[in-house]
């Protein structure tokens, strides 16, 4: 397995070169317009924990002390211009740019000099500093168990600190291992974690003050900034099946927990699949020519998600399971699995206590007189009920008076909400065949069969 992760030779000298050559053009343009700083490789390729195959890495733009945050949009200009086409702008703390060179996906992040003890001007400021302890404290023989640490996650779908997956960033794979030992001791130690887990690479630590600050599921002080959980964009999901993931492969390891089998997806047979559904399947499609930061998207799209739930419970549609999948650009789609996708004609509503004298007065005013009782008010236990007809039986119809206002009122996020104001459309089970492209056909398959590909 150690072979299939470790870049050989002529792989490391082709990296290391084109690295070497990326930073060298950049500081000499850089130097030509008078920016005082230098250019430096970060991430996993100086700390010698990359993946053979990985074809990304970090090139940080180390500023001098006189610089300020206002100066960083000068900065990506001059490495636009660098490096011509092919580029986005990404955002984070602040502006970053993504690039597309001779095969390599490159991150180019400006940050700032900083002495430790006076603080950060920006979160990427610790970058610098994460390489010079990882260097300094993980040894030579357990760079390849963070490689298998780093594949195994990627198998099993938590890699990625970013908001789309919301799981273990490589510097927090290094962290563990550098605190726990090796790629099986962070499997053994993590079958077994807790709600509230707290690993520290740091000796002497006082875990138990420092559990007490956070909340997140898995809690990692960073050694370069001990006000910072390394682990807290790892979320609830991702933390368990990381946990589950772990005890199956130590009982039964399997290659397919590094490299999954890829499945083909035959649309016609998925289609098939979702019309004879247990469950009634609703597709709620957004389109928009305009992109978005991913994380800031992906943020957007799970927020609306949750709210969506919420809204389609209140309405008495009972969600067994949702989905959101976007191609980051021009189409999101939210799946709701629904025990039924039309309710029945009437529905009980419970009123107050029959001793909450004023609450049970107003109840049965309005539904003595309400055209829309059909039995009641009576008394169950302590509190009134009534029955009455339903308002929206169908979940289109629902869902179409929940979005009147693009989903503001049900707590959709802003920018979701416009997306939705411009259009959107309601598709119920086989009727959802339209906007089954390949790359969401991935994902629906998934989604149907509902279990982790490690369980295969």
């Amino acid at each position: 397995m150690v072979d299939a992760v470790v870049p050989g030779q002529a792989e490391v000298e082709a990296v290391e070169k084109f690295a070497r050559k990326v930073v060298e053009d950049l500081g000499i343009r850089l130097a030509e317009v008078g920016i005082s700083g230098i250019t430096e490789v970060h991430g996993s390729v100086p700390r010698g924990t990359w993946i053979s195959g990985d074809r990304d890495f970090d090139v940080f733009i180390v500023l001098e002390e006189e610089y300020r945050r206002s100066d960083l949009q000068t900065i990506l200009d001059v490495v636009k211009d660098f490096v011509g086409e092919g580029w986005i702008e990404a955002y984070a703390e602040h502006p970053y740019l993504i690039a597309e060179i001779d095969g390599f996906t490159v991150d180019f992040v400006p940050c700032f000099h900083i002495n430790p003890k006076n603080g950060l001007v920006s979160a990427t400021d610790r970058t610098p500093l994460h390489t010079r302890f990882v260097l300094d404290h993980l040894a030579e023989s357990a760079k390849d168990e963070v490689r298998l640490l780093k594949r195994f996650m990627k198998g099993i779908g938590v890699y990625g600190a970013e908001v789309k997956v919301g799981g273990f960033s490589g510097y927090l794979c290094e962290l563990l291992v550098i605190a726990i030992g090796s790629f099986e001791r962070v499997l053994e130690t993590a079958s077994g974690w807790r709600r509230g887990e707290v690993v520290g690479p740091l000796k002497n630590a006082d875990h138990g003050n420092f559990k007490k600050r956070f909340r997140e599921p898995l809690i990692v002080q960073d050694p370069v900034d001990p006000r910072r959980n390394v682990a807290s964009a790892v979320s609830e999901n991702r933390f368990w099946e990381f946990s589950a993931a772990a005890r199956a492969f130590l009982e039964g390891p399997r290659w397919e927990f590094f490299y999954p089998v890829e499945r083909g997806v035959n649309i016609d047979g998925l289609m098939t699949r979702v019309r004879s559904h247990g469950f009634d399947l609703v597709f709620l499609v957004v389109r928009d020519g305009e992109g978005e930061v991913p994380d800031v998207l992906w943020g957007q799209l799970y927020k609306s998600e949750r709210a969506l739930v919420t809204a389609l419970g209140k309405t008495g549609f009972s969600v067994v399971r949702s989905k959101v999948w976007s191609d980051e650009l021009s189409r999101h789609i939210f799946v709701f699995e629904l025990e039924s996708a039309i309710l029945s004609s009437f529905v009980v509503r419970t009123g107050p206590p029959v001793r909450i004298v004023e609450g049970s007065r107003r109840f049965l005013e309005t539904y003595t007189s309400s055209d829309d009782t059909v039995s009641g008010p009576w008394v169950k236990g302590d509190r009134w009920q009534v029955m009455v007809k339903r308002g929206n039986r169908e979940v289109g119809t629902a869902l179409k008076s929940l979005l009147e206002d693009g989903g503001r009122g049900i707590g959709i996020s802003g920018g979701i909400a416009e997306r939705v104001s411009k259009g959107f459309s309601i598709l119920l089970g086989g009727g959802a065949e339209s906007v089954v492209t390949p790359d969401f056909a991935v994902i629906l398959d998934a989604f149907l069969r509902g279990r982790h590909g490690w369980f295969e």
